[in-house]
C-alpha cells in the first residue's frame, strides 16, 4: 500500500498527486471523494456564515472537483475507472430540511456533479456514483453515531468494485439507490 498526504483545496498538490501517480502506476482504477467537513451544524439558512459555507464547499465540491479533474484522464487512458463521491442523505433534495445549510448545499452539489460526470463519461468504461454511508462512528459523525466504520465503508467499496455493467450516477445507501 501506498499513502499519500494530500489537501483537496491545494490545486498544485493535486496536480502533483496525478503527476506521481501517472509516473508510478500508469494508471488509476479508483477516485473515492472522501474528504468532508461539517462546519455549520446548528445555524440556519437566514443566519449562515457564508465564509463557513465557502470553506465547505471549497472542501465538499470543489476538492472533489479538482480530483476528478485530474485523476479521469488516467482512468480514460485505460477506458476503466471507477469514481465513488461520499455524500449524504441531508444533500438529497428529497429528505431536505432546514439546518446545517453550508454541508446540505455542498452535499447536493457534490450530487449534482455526480450525475454531471457519470452522463459525460457514459460509455467510457468510467462510472460515476455518490454513496452516503449514514451516521458512522468517525471524528465528524463521533461516538454517538449508529453505524461502524465497517458498516459505512461498505457501500463505499461496493462501489468502488462494480462490474462494468454496473450503475453510473446513482446514489445509493445500504448498496441500494436512493432518491435524490
Amino acid at each position: 500500500m501506498v499513502v499519500r498526504r494530500l489537501d483537496v483545496t491545494d490545486e498544485r498538490g493535486i496536480r502533483n498527486l496525478a503527476h506521481e501517480v501517472e509516473e508510478e502506476f500508469g494508471r488509476l482504477d479508483v477516485l473515492v471523494n472522501n474528504a468532508g467537513v461539517a462546519l455549520d451544524a446548528g445555524e440556519s439558512g437566514l443566519n449562515a456564515d457564508l465564509d463557513v459555507v465557502r470553506e465547505t464547499l471549497e472542501m465538499n465540491l470543489f476538492g472533489a472537483w479538482r480530483l476528478c479533474e485530474a485523476f479521469v484522464p488516467l482512468m480514460q487512458r485505460n477506458n476503466y475507472g471507477r469514481i465513488v463521491n461520499v455524500s449524504s442523505g441531508m444533500g438529497a433534495l428529497n429528505e431536505m430540511g432546514g439546518g446545517t445549510p453550508a454541508y446540505r448545499v455542498s452535499k447536493t452539489a457534490l450530487n449534482a456533479l455526480t450525475r454531471i460526470l457519470a452522463s459525460e463519461l457514459r460509455g467510457s468504461g468510467i462510472l460515476v456514483n455518490s454513496v452516503c454511508p449514514g451516521w458512522v462512528r468517525t471524528d465528524m459523525g463521533g461516538s454517538g453515531a449508529s453505524r461502524s466504520v465497517e458498516e459505512g465503508a461498505d457501500t463505499l467499496v461496493w462501489a468502488a468494485t462494480l462490474a462494468n455493467n454496473g450503475p453510473t450516477g446513482g446514489f445509493f445507501r445500504d448498496r441500494r439507490q436512493i432518491p435524490w
